[in-house]
């Protein structure tokens, strides 16, 4: 995704797990009981094929085969130099110069040492590209093949090279435990989630083809610094009140959505920080047939900047509030081993204005449209692992005429691949190119490398980690910025301890760049949390938080912590 709708990178990400476990609802169904360790017994024809372990092994060999040719080749450069500088010493003496003491690679150096090293080069190449195609270009499946491949290739010829023949031994060693190894994993995952058993509650039934989900948090919290700024640090407490209705279908085909949820804070002491946030979301999913999907959303949304980020106007009265509507949909092809996506957004943002010092501050300046558009492809190499390639596009205009323009379009493209390295550890990683074009002839493009990870490894059922890096190009809002280059490191655990408790923490590094500004915002912030199921449909929920980021002269700096109590109930 090339553009990011909400600039508040202080909130916590809710993602489906995270907001079904916080309600700390008992799941009415049997707990998923815990892998055996235990090796079933399999007869040599139910052995996985060879190739199946082919993927991870070829890429580690490749790595190794990588760091050789490396330092094979800085000792032939070394070589190479020291022949030239033997010709260069006869060529002198033949014209009558004096020539002073080689050094000690030209004294070592031997005839045909040019040769011999064009020779050794085209070999590790050779060889590179060998283990290459063997482990991703298609074959017949069968155990046979790819030792047949590998024999042949040791043995074609003469080979002055025998490092090959060691790696291909090795290769061999490793792709006959490999599969036995993956024998060991469980063929299901238990993460914390599952383990913790937070279901959302069974729902109230209102009609035959649909269930409303209702579900509310009460919290109280602590706030060493409400605004987010050192300059007038204040601290306070607050209550909040969070309320959400859920009413989905449960046809047998197809399925549509009306989700709705509200945030509203009192704070004790400062009141002008009282604010009261909405949202409204309609889903539909269609299910033609043969792996295709199409789904439609509509929404609309009334958020607040949260203090501090990139979206806050420096000392105003009262938090900045932004309305926001939205509509998009998604078509998704998933059926044989290539996948498609395709999807479009559209969202219209107008801010309200406000007040700083009791002056008013017009915030018109900010309203805008954007468009995006979305286009994904990803080929099946084998059961676990997956290349993809990514386009994505955007329009930015803003709905006031202002001189100078600063509208704007932009395109990421990301190309990586998707691997199951077990049962337990899934990553995905890309790389690509991002870049945004100004309508403004006076502005430069911002032209930047492009990345994404997200990996995640349950290494025990109780146990989940995750990591993920992104890079995105924010539409500014700041008339002084045209846009900002926001880059984003994440770390975070789950620890379930029983079917009552459940631990997590995260930490993480945001960086913020403002182009055509000296404006640079570093930010680290960090995060503990505790549920634990009180009751069937009741959970208590304990959290901590750190943030200080680091603005240099142009941004804000800041350090605050915060805490909450709370409870949370689904039906």
């Amino acid at each position: 995704m090339l553009m990011r709708s909400l600039p508040d990178h202080q909130a916590k990400k809710k993602t489906s797990d995270q907001s079904a476990m916080a309600t700390g609802a008992a799941n009415r169904k049997p707990r998923p009981k815990l892998p055996h360790l235990a090796i079933p017994s399999r007869t040599r024809r139910d052995l996985p094929a060879l190739e199946e372990s082919f993927t991870p092994i070829a890429l580690a060999i490749m790595v190794i085969d990588l760091l050789l040719w490396a330092s094979f080749f800085q000792r032939a450069i070394v070589g190479i130099a020291a022949r030239l500088q033997i010709a260069w010493a006869a060529l002198l003496r033949r014209t009558g110069y004096h020539v002073q003491g080689l050094s000690r690679d030209a004294r070592r150096a031997k005839p045909g040492v040019i040769l011999r090293a064009i020779d050794r080069l085209m070999q590790e190449v050779e060889d590179l590209a060998f283990v290459f195609c063997l482990a991703l270009l298609p074959r017949r499946r069968s155990n046979g093949s790819a030792y047949k491949a590998i024999s042949l290739r040791a043995a074609s010829g003469p080979r002055r090279n025998r490092g090959l023949i060691l790696r291909l031994a090795g290769f061999v060693c490793m792709s006959l435990v490999a599969p036995r190894l993956a024998l060991a994993e469980a063929p299901e995952v238990v993460t914390p989630v599952e383990l913790f058993d937070a279901d959302p509650g069974e729902g109230v039934r209102v009609s035959p083809g649909f269930v409303l989900y209702p579900r509310a948090t009460v919290d109280l919290t602590y706030d060493s610094n409400i605004y987010n700024d050192d300059e007038q640090k204040t601290e306070d407490g607050l209550a909040s009140f969070r309320p959400a209705l859920t009413l989905r279908s449960d046809f047998s085909r197809h399925e549509v959505s009306l989700e709705a949820d509200a945030d509203i804070r009192r704070y004790f002491d400062i009141s002008d920080e009282n604010s009261e946030q909405y949202r409204l979301n309609a889903r539909a999913l269609m299910e033609l047939g043969y792996g295709i999907n199409v789904r439609a959303i509509a929404g609309y949304q009334r958020g607040i900047e949260q203090r501090g980020t990139a979206g806050d106007v420096f000392f105003t009265d009262e938090p900045v509030v932004f309305h926001e509507k939205r509509a998009g949909f998604e078509i998704e092809r998933s059926a044989n081993r290539l996948g498609l996506v395709f999807a479009g957004n559209v969202l219209k943002r107008q801010y309200s204005n406000t007040t700083s010092g009791a002056a008013p501050v017009d915030l018109s300046t900010r309203d805008v449209n954007i468009r995006t558009a979305r286009l994904r492809a990803d080929l099946g190499m084998n059961a676990k692992t997956r290349i993809f390639g990514e386009l994505s596009g955007n329009q930015i205009d803003y709905q006031l005429p202002v001189n100078p323009s600063r509208d704007s379009s932009g395109y990421a493209a990301l190309v990586g691949v998707r691997h199951e390295v077990t049962a337990l550890i899934d990553v995905e990683i890309g790389v690509g190119y991002i870049r945004q074009n100004f309508d403004n002839p006076s502005l430069s493009s911002v032209g930047e490398l492009n990345y994404r990870l997200t990996a995640s490894w349950t290494p025990m059922p109780q146990w989940r980690l995750t990591a993920s890096a992104s890079r995105v190009i924010d539409p500014s809002r700041s008339f002084e910025a045209p846009a900002v280059v926001a880059t984003e490191f994440r770390v975070g655990g789950q620890r379930a301890i029983g079917d009552r408790l459940l631990v997590g923490a995260e930490a993480g590094y945001l960086d913020e760049e403002f182009r055509a500004t000296p404006r640079n915002d570093k930010r680290f912030f960090a995060s503990v949390s505790t549920n634990y199921r009180l009751a069937d449909n009741i959970g208590l929920i304990l959290t901590g938080s750190y943030r200080n980021q680091d603005g240099g002269e142009f941004g804000r700096s800041y350090k605050g912590a915060a805490g909450s109590i709370g409870l949370r109930a689904s039906w």
